[in-house]
């Protein structure tokens, strides 16, 4: 009873294992906003967190990354992603409407860093590799 239940529990972990590693797979490259074409989500399939790149601005004299930009970890699922800013002090993620299509190359997902915008506001990145 005991060999049963360790086979099936390690049969369940490499079917999960091989869903996650497909989904990065698919995601892996670089994706630019496709309205504005200023921001842009950078994903490594060998990596559980993807970049935002944004520019940078002149705050205080200094040219800093604008805000928001950096390192978010991630976690996908059925139709959202859990969202957590690295240089963020909270540990708590955020999850946000995600869709990726495959066929035009396309990634929706809800608004998780633009102040100016409402965050129903759904944002389309396009794969540029």
């Amino acid at each position: 009873m005991k060999n049963s239940l360790l086979i099936g529990l390690l049969f369940f972990l490499l079917l999960s294992c091989e869903k996650n590693t497909v989904e990065k797979d698919l995601i892996d490259g670089i994706w630019v906003e496709s309205i504005h074409k200023m921001d842009t989500l950078v994903f490594d399939k060998h990596d559980p967190s993807f970049e935002l790149k944004r520019g940078t601005e002149l705050r205080n004299g200094y040219l800093l990354p604008k805000y928001s930009s950096g390192t978010y970890s991630y976690e996908m699922g059925n139709d959202s992603i859990s969202l957590r800013w690295m240089l963020s002090s909270s540990y708590n993620s955020n999850d946000f409407y995600f869709k990726f299509d495959s066929e035009n190359d396309e990634i929706v997902i809800g608004n998780f860093f633009v102040d100016s915008l409402n965050n129903d506001v759904i944002l389309t990145f396009l794969r540029t590799n």
